[in-house]
Parts: C-alpha cells; sequence; structure tokens
C-alpha cells in the first residue's frame, strides 16, 4: 500500500506545479484543498485521518460547484468536471458512512468520465490539476480492493 501512497503525493505534486504553471485562481483553490486533504490523510496521525478525508469531500464538492457554474467551456467539459467529481464524493460518501455494496461503482464512474474526456478532447487544461487527483485516487481505490479481494 506504500506504493499507492507514493503515487497519489507524486499526483498531488504535480497538480500543484501545474496549478502553479497555469495560475487560475478557482481550480487552484479546489487542488490546493484536495492536496491538503491528501497530506492529511496519507502522512499525519491516524487520528485525525477523518477529517482529511472531509476536506478532502468538500473540495471535490466544490468541484462540482465549480463544474455547474463555469462560463468559459461548453457543456461536455463540464459534464466531465461534474461527473468525475461526483463519483470520488459518491464514494468516499458511500465508505465513510459504513454503506455496504456497489461501491466500486464510483471510481469506475470517475476513470470512464475522465477517459470519455481524453477521447472526445476536452480542453480541460485548467482543471487538469483536480482532474488528475480525482483520477489517480479512483485508480488507486480499484487497485487496493483488487489487492484486498486476492
Amino acid at each position: 500500500m506504500i506504493i499507492l501512497k507514493v503515487i497519489l503525493l507524486l499526483a498531488a505534486a504535480f497538480a500543484l506545479y501545474w496549478q502553479i504553471k497555469i495560475k487560475k485562481i478557482f481550480p487552484a483553490i479546489i487542488t490546493a484543498g484536495m492536496i491538503a486533504g491528501m497530506i492529511t490523510v496519507l502522512i499525519l496521525p491516524e487520528s485525525i485521518r477523518v477529517t482529511g478525508f472531509f476536506i478532502y469531500m468538500g473540495f471535490v464538492a466544490l468541484a462540482i460547484v465549480y463544474g455547474l457554474t463555469i462560463k468559459e467551456t461548453g457543456i461536455w467539459p463540464r459534464m466531465v468536471i461534474i461527473l468525475m467529481s461526483a463519483g470520488i464524493f459518491t464514494y468516499w460518501l458511500w465508505v465513510l458512512n459504513h454503506w455496504h455494496g456497489n461501491e466500486l461503482l464510483a471510481p469506475v464512474l470517475t476513470l470512464i468520465a475522465g477517459l470519455a474526456g481524453i477521447i472526445s478532447k476536452v480542453k480541460l487544461k485548467n482543471e487538469l490539476g483536480f482532474l488528475l487527483l480525482m483520477a489517480t485516487d479512483a485508480f488507486a481505490i480499484i487497485i487496493e480492493h483488487l489487492l484486498k479481494s486476492t
């Protein structure tokens, strides 16, 4: 599981670099908040881990709001942002509330929405940081479940 933490931290480092390079304020706020939540979960002591999940989920919810309110793009880029964010938000809401069954559908939805965005060549250069964090999180969730089941 250490390798998954390293992959998530590398994705966070790239997302931070990308947001500094792009210099768009609202995607940068979302990315920074998600990174703060990830670092709280991955590095800090176990006693404040749930707080990190709630920080992460709050900024994922902010990404949903961003997808609903962004004016510069068409409907398809907005749908990619909303579906990826909703998938990750749903997964962590499901897991943190200890609801059982079908929790792997949400990360799969996140990856499918991201793949559909890549295939359709959606222009999401400004949002690449937090979308990469969500895709990496979904990938890590799926790999972790596969490793637990074997």
